[in-house]
């Protein structure tokens, strides 16, 4: 019979302990993947957020654009329609020639201050919006008047009212013209006298 004694204290008998199990690795890695897999969610989660804010944005900024598109097209608009500047200018003119006959009449700057002065009187007292008087005309007995309108139509309106005033009943007018020149087409111009012989 053969014996042979084994020293069981030997480091290779000894029970090897290992520092993390197959389990603990285990649940590390799916621990990992759970982690990765939530991180990606929470990336994709914060991408898709800011698509949408980046889209609201836009619309955002699409809208303002627009808006201020129209409004610079309004104001565009607005500065070319130069009507109220016309009107404007026709009312100013209407109140100079109102103005420089009162003057007339009130300086009595035709001597003793009868006869012709009964005519600017008469003439100032007639009012028609948007018509002025550029150049009036007198003689002993002649009377030529020329103006403006803005509109054609408030010409015979104007002469209309010359019925109103005494001073202008019985007499004729011979000469009426009517027309509109195209360098000034926001107007038409008048002219009316009593005989063509005495024109200038």
């Amino acid at each position: 019979m053969i014996t042979q004694q084994v020293n069981l204290y030997q480091d290779r008998f000894h029970e090897k302990k290992l520092l993390f199990s197959a389990q603990q690795i285990l649940s590390v890695l799916v621990i990992i993947l759970l982690g990765g897999a939530y991180g990606t969610y929470l990336i994709q989660s914060n991408l898709n957020i800011a698509k949408r804010d980046n889209y609201s944005i836009k619309q955002s900024q699409n809208k303002i654009t627009n808006e201020l598109n129209a409004a610079n097209a309004e104001l565009a608009m607005l500065l070319a329609d130069r009507r109220m500047d016309l009107e404007i200018t026709g009312l100013s003119r209407e109140v100079g020639a109102r103005k420089k006959v009162l003057a007339f009449v009130s300086a009595n700057q035709f001597g003793s201050g009868q006869g012709f002065s009964s005519y600017l009187l008469a003439l100032s007292n007639l009012h028609v919006e948007n018509v002025w008087l550029n150049e009036i005309s007198l003689a002993d007995n002649y009377l030529k008047i020329r103006g403006s309108a803005l509109s054609a139509d408030l010409v015979p309106l104007y002469f209309g009212r010359f019925s109103q005033e005494s001073v202008f009943r019985g007499n004729r007018f011979n000469i009426f013209q009517l027309e509109r020149n195209e360098a000034t087409d926001w107007k038409v111009d008048f002219e009316i006298a009593t005989d063509e012989s005495l024109d200038e």
